[in-house]
């Protein structure tokens, strides 16, 4: 009877004094919060009084999540303009109001007019005033959706890649049919998740179906154009029209979308600051947001 009861008693003292700790110790750690991302929930409380979670659900949304990785430098963006209020809109009236509050402005290049967000577009003229001085161009690439554009406009971008790629993998025979039927069926947030999810084995919808649809087109709602701080430019390719368009706040954040420019307005120097890191692809400097989308990370909001 001792001996059961100096069990007991050591098995209770286990309990009290020693469970918690190892339970403390096989806890997971928590993810570390990017740079980027407390950058960016700063800047969002600052501007609309609300965390990151009510404007981008990462923590709930995988597209979400994604598009926040992919397209989220725009948050960074100076502070004289109007940030977004939601990572993916989704439908026009929600783009239209929010373009309704932008202080915009318009200017012809050539024959294409294109509108922008006032100090976006000032940037702009003064870095094609600089390039006409050194006998170089800036000019917009793709007409008027160059820079603004509507949710219709990026619906059709979106299924000028989607619908190309279906076939194009149903024909392989990668995807069947009945999956070709229920994803043209889909809303466009299931889509765009069945979309990343095919492409995670390595059945990608840009317009060679050699990477992801998202390094060719924004997810609809999504597009840094929505928010008038993108601009498709047709001299992508020359580096000194780069090195101007850099000195004057313009860079390349999206990955793989040689064309396409982000408005933040910052020097070079400081984007190292606020989360962003460069990757050279194909000669080209990206500055892409350390935050991994894979992985779980903590929403504070």
């Amino acid at each position: 009877m001792k001996f059961k009861r100096v069990i007991f008693i050591l098995g209770m003292a286990f309990l009290v004094f020693f469970l918690p700790v190892v339970q403390v110790f096989s806890q997971k750690k928590p993810d570390k919060i990017s740079l980027f991302q407390k950058v960016v929930e700063s800047r969002l409380r600052k501007n609309y009084n609300t965390g990151l979670s009510k404007i981008c659900p990462i923590n709930k949304d995988a597209v979400a999540r994604r598009i926040f990785s992919e397209y989220g430098a725009v948050f960074l963006a100076e502070d004289n303009v109007m940030l977004p209020n939601k990572c993916i809109f989704e439908d026009e009236t929600q783009v239209q109001l929010f373009q309704m509050k932008v202080a915009s402005k318009s200017e012809s290049f050539g024959d294409v007019l294109i509108q922008l967000q006032e100090p976006a577009m000032n940037a702009l003229l003064e870095a094609q005033k600089e390039a006409a001085g050194k006998n170089l161009q800036i000019s917009p690439r793709g007409g008027s959706i160059a820079a603004k554009r509507s949710y219709q406009n990026t619906l059709t971008l979106w299924n000028s890649r989607f619908y190309p790629a279906l076939d194009y993998w149903m024909i392989k025979g990668k995807i069947s049919p009945e999956e070709v039927s229920d994803a043209r069926n889909l809303p466009i947030n299931e889509q765009v998740a069945q979309v990343l999810e095919w492409e995670k084995d390595g059945l990608y919808f840009s317009a060679g179906f050699t990477k992801s649809i998202l390094f060719s087109v924004a997810a609809p709602g999504a597009s840094q154009h929505i928010f008038m701080l993108a601009l498709d430019v047709e001299q992508f390719s020359n580096l000194e029209v780069r090195k101007i368009l850099a000195k004057h706040g313009w860079f390349q954040t999206v990955k793989s979308d040689f064309p396409h420019f982000t408005y933040l307005g910052v020097e070079e120097k400081d984007l190292f600051g606020l989360g962003l890191k460069p990757f050279l692809i194909n000669g080209y400097k990206f500055w892409l947001t350390d935050f991994e989308f894979q992985s779980k990370k903590s929403d504070d909001s």
